[in-house]
């Protein structure tokens, strides 16, 4: 993964003008306090992250087609099985605790994917 592209910056949850502050408060994938807790800018480069009211609801439509990339196929392989009984007991426990383990890790990496769709990186260090 190279700084300077798109997906340094959504996967490491940097800034996507200068990959170099931290997008959340309590940095990492998976957090368990302060989850959403963004600052208001880059302590770098100080671009604003708090774009305009409501904003990142959008992030929303981003998350919600991941979740199905990654559930439906597990649902349909369960369904698939021959013998029911075994998805019942195995595999969907393990969908659920998956869909748990998952949601604060996704609704983190959807934020960074917003931001990044919105705001471009700056190479050369000019933060004007």
């Amino acid at each position: 993964m190279k700084k300077g592209t798109k997906l340094y910056s959504v996967l490491k949850l940097k800034c996507p003008r200068c990959h170099i502050g931290n997008l959340f408060s309590n940095p990492g994938l998976f957090v368990f306090s302060r989850i959403l807790e963004m600052p208001d800018k880059c302590p770098h480069c100080k671009q604003d992250f708090k774009l305009e009211p409501g904003f990142y609801t959008a992030a929303l439509w981003i998350s919600y087609p991941v979740v199905l990339l990654i559930f439906i196929p597990l649902i349909l392989l369960g369904f698939s099985l021959d013998d029911l009984n075994s998805f019942f007991k195995y595999l969907y426990p393990v969908i659920i605790i998956l869909a748990f383990v998952l949601q604060i890790p996704l609704m983190r990496i959807a934020r960074a994917i917003l931001l990044n769709m919105t705001i471009d990186y700056t190479k050369n260090g000019n933060f004007q």
